[in-house]
């Protein structure tokens, strides 16, 4: 099945897929914006002839029926609804917003994603490979376990 098969599979069926991405620093794509800030994207993406199924996702997901902005609807519903006493929201008094909570929560695992791919990058690297002659210590490292003056 192809991605265009996918796709028009989903639309058939009513189903809405908002594609989302996010840059290897953390910023966000414009539909992931649109998500989670309400932001219209600057330019509208484009799509060539060959995916139909693709642009008109696209076009649905532009939509005011789509779910967009539900950061700033999160503000309002927890500031309408929070207890006169809770000044901070998630348990952390750097978070006072539901949108700040996830901005730091985002940009935490976007973090974390990162110095992971740093740990262990994709491609597997191979053990070096012993030489056939005898290893020889460093000079001033003399090994106490060898009867061999040279190393």
């Amino acid at each position: 099945m192809t991605r265009e098969d996918v796709l028009h599979t989903l639309s058939t069926n009513a189903k809405l897929l908002q594609i989302w991405a996010i840059c290897p620093y953390g910023g966000m794509g414009p539909m992931l914006r649109r998500f989670l800030f309400g932001d219209d994207p600057i330019r509208p993406l484009s799509f060539t002839p060959n995916k139909p199924h693709a642009a008109k996702m696209y076009l649905e997901s532009l939509q005011s029926s789509a779910p967009h902005g539900i950061l700033p609807l999160a503000n309002a519903s927890w500031s309408s609804s929070r207890p006169a006493h809770q000044k901070f929201y998630g348990h952390s008094y750097t978070a006072p917003t539901p949108r700040i909570h996830f901005l730091q929560q985002f940009g935490l695992a976007c973090t974390k994603a990162f110095a992971i791919h740093l740990r262990r990058p994709t491609r597997t690297q191979q053990a070096p490979q012993a030489s056939s002659g005898t290893a020889r210590a460093p000079p001033g490292l003399s090994s106490p376990f060898s009867t061999d003056p040279r190393v």
